[in-house]
């Protein structure tokens, strides 16, 4: 099962982390100079939860979104009854 949202196919992406030195030209320095670059990932919050999916119930990985919005059916719980003896 891949790390993507079942229905809005949201993935991993990539970026990148910049470290810079030195004094802005608005806070009176002579600028920011780039020192390094580093790669680095942006996760989406996928939770694993139960849902309905084509008429079953299957475990599938949805984004907070997807969920908020109501994309996701979720399969009812039952209560326990507890009968007094």
């Amino acid at each position: 099962m891949p790390f993507q949202c079942h229905y809005c196919s949201k993935k991993t992406q990539v970026g990148n982390r910049i470290s810079r030195r030195g004094l802005p030209k608005k806070d009176g320095g002579i600028g920011l100079k780039t020192t390094g670059i580093r790669r680095r990932t942006f996760k989406p919050n996928l939770q694993k939860l139960h849902a309905i999916v084509d008429g079953k119930y299957t475990r599938v990985l949805a984004c907070t979104r997807c969920i908020k919005k109501g994309f996701v059916v979720k399969q009812l719980r039952q209560r326990k009854v507890v009968t007094a003896t």
